[in-house]
């Protein structure tokens, strides 16, 4: 983040702000999955082979040259690198078990690239853009980024004035996290943990399937005695979307709601129903699947959305984020266009916007 920063000029030009958690986040997976040798310079082929995502698996008719060409860039770039690690010259933490499997199916030198360009693809996809329209709210509301910086600074008093042992003590988010790994995962950062849940309620648009097992009667109404059978070897499809947007189980489910899933928000009790005198029995538990469910749950939920908190809390804290027909360098509203952008009508897993935001970023006191 600190080398994307100097490059954009510290405020005297815009940049992308699906690039400032794109480029960061590929340049660190490739860094950790491949070596220090495998740098974020793949980042526009990859970025264009994602907007094409969905045209390619639905083979919906589209300017295919440009996509296609990123894709051959990327896997020659990868069959490099795979012959480079079979030699011992090149070899990062995923490769070490990696070559060993590719050996054991005998996969040829493109199957072994491709392997690894969708292994990467399906770890930067969806993280970034969640982040980008965490990002985007985040941008909009000035009061909110007020109350997650103030939320992190509580975080780090603690840390600097109690310490841990031997630790040193700590005066910001990069040198907390050196100190301590999971400095993130306690309570104290509840509201940007609700940010990122909205964030995902909002913005899957995943549609899982499951294959019926056995012979089943769904129960749609008991009063009315609607039923459903669904029989043995029938495809059943979740509606994610149809959830998370439901009136029923979320109150105004189309709007973003910062503080929806801080702890204690939906505790038991009464309500008042909006418009209404009348009260309601608050709802204990909420119906969220934003990682699928059952076994077939994201495997790697718990790291996305570790990444989507980190590269957050590092904005919040360290950047001053303006639009960039804005004259002000803080999170503020835009002038112009309208926060966040509006989403394409047609994405795969997570919604993608119709329009990148341009911003200008200056750095918070000197932190790095």
């Amino acid at each position: 983040m600190s080398i994307f920063v100097a490059r954009s000029g510290k405020g005297t030009k815009a940049v992308s702000l699906m690039e400032i958690g794109g480029r960061c986040r590929l340049a660190a997976l490739c860094h950790t999955l491949f070596g220090a040798s495998f740098t974020d310079d793949i980042y526009d082929d990859m970025n264009c082979l994602d907007e094409s995502i969905y045209s390619r698996l639905h083979m919906v008719p589209f300017n295919w040259r440009r996509s296609a060409e990123a894709r051959k860039r990327l896997i020659i770039r990868f069959s490099t690198y795979i012959a480079q690690a079979e030699e011992g010259i090149a070899l990062g933490d995923l490769m070490t078990s990696a070559i060993d499997i590719f050996r054991a199916n005998k996969l040829g030198p493109g199957e072994k690239a491709g392997v690894l360009l969708v292994f990467l693809w399906g770890m930067y996809a969806n993280t970034t853009h969640m982040t980008f329209w965490a990002l985007t709210e985040i941008l909009a509301d000035e009061k909110l980024a007020a109350q997650l910086r103030a939320e992190i600074d509580d975080v780090l008093h603690t840390h600097g004035d109690i310490g841990r042992g031997d630790a040193p003590c700590v005066t910001d988010l990069p040198a907390l996290l050196r100190a301590d790994a999971h400095a993130l995962d306690g309570p104290g950062l509840s509201l940007l943990d609700s940010v990122i849940q909205e964030t995902i309620r909002l913005r899957v648009i995943a549609t899982p399937s499951r294959l019926v097992s056995c012979d089943t009667e769904l129960v749609v109404d008991a009063g009315a005695g609607r039923r459903v059978m669904v029989r043995k070897g029938e495809y059943v499809m979740a509606h994610l979307m149809g959830t998370h947007w439901d009136a029923r189980w979320y109150e105004q489910p189309d709007r973003f709601v910062p503080d929806r899933f801080v702890a204690g928000r939906y505790a038991s009790g009464v309500e008042r129903v909006d418009g209404d005198n009348s009260t309601r029995q608050k709802r204990t538990k909420l119906p969220f699947f934003g990682w699928g469910g059952g076994r077939d749950i994201c495997k790697g939920r718990h790291l996305a959305a570790y990444e989507m908190k980190l590269l957050i809390a590092l904005c919040v804290h360290h950047l001053h984020i303006s639009h960039a027909d804005s004259g002000k360098h803080e999170f503020g509203p835009s002038l112009t266009d309208p926060l966040p952008p509006r989403a394409k009508k047609q994405s795969v897993g997570v919604q993608q916007a119709e329009h990148d935001v341009m911003v200008r970023l200056n750095l918070v006191g000197g932190g790095n």
